[in-house]
């Protein structure tokens, strides 16, 4: 068979906006929104480079920061108001992943996870608005609940270590420079998915990747290869859970 899938060793830690879901573009816009109301009108391109990957609340003190002046009080609740206002009923999963996930699943089982920036309860909604809650199961891991947001390893640490697995056993796929920053620094392989094939790795030896139906091979050759080198990999360590 041409059709190629991952060994069972392997244990994948996915993101979710802009890996399992397009949600980045309604996230930044219900920030930005917020950033109307201080005076502060952003264009596509300044939300992506301030907003993306980025904890809300630090994404607040930028533009508080850029507009002299301090958020509404309840920023962050009309901020996730404009955002699932853009987002709507459904959410289409990423092109590929529906696919992705169904090798995987037949090749790893239950070895997969999500482990994201984003509270709980917006995770669940958003895979389950999406149709692929099915293949995590409780595997949900939020930073808020960690209380440690990437690039910081310690979510991606304790969603192996709630998972059993080890980070040499773990593949996380992920997009975001802070994504990826906390992926290698857990001492884990990663798979940086770029939906513009031009788009360069955002550290230096890390693999990236177009196409999600590509996805099961790269896992199952990711065994091959050996995590990149991170000069916080002393700071990362399989007890620092929160």
């Amino acid at each position: 068979m041409s059709d190629v899938t991952a060994r069972a060793r392997e244990f994948v830690v996915f993101d979710l906006d802009g890996v399992l879901v397009d949600t980045q573009d309604a996230e930044n816009g219900g920030i930005a929104h917020v950033g109307t109301l201080m005076g502060l009108h952003l264009t596509r391109e300044q939300q992506d480079e301030l907003f993306s990957g980025k904890k809300m609340q630090e994404c607040f003190d930028l533009m508080a920061d850029l507009a002299r002046t301090a958020p509404p009080r309840d920023a962050m609740v009309i901020a996730r108001a404009r955002c699932e206002e853009l987002i709507g009923e459904r959410i289409e999963p990423i092109d590929g992943v529906a696919y992705a996930l169904e090798r995987l699943a037949a090749a790893v089982g239950e070895r997969m996870c999500v482990a994201s920036n984003s509270p709980l309860g917006i995770m669940r909604s958003r895979l389950e608005k999406a149709g692929i809650l099915r293949h995590f199961g409780d595997r949900l891991f939020s930073a808020y609940d960690a209380e440690a947001w990437k690039p910081d390893p310690k979510l991606f640490l304790w969603a192996a270590e709630s998972c059993g697995v080890t980070p040499d056993e773990c593949v996380v796929v992920e997009d975001s420079p802070v994504g990826v920053d906390a992926a290698v620094a857990a001492g884990m392989r990663v798979l940086q998915y770029t939906a513009d094939p031009a788009t360069p790795p955002h550290r230096e030896g890390v693999l990236t990747f177009p196409s999600m139906r590509s996805l099961p091979r790269l896992v199952r050759d990711a065994r091959l290869t050996a995590p990149v080198a991170s000069p916080f990999a002393a700071a990362a360590h399989p007890g620092g859970s929160a």
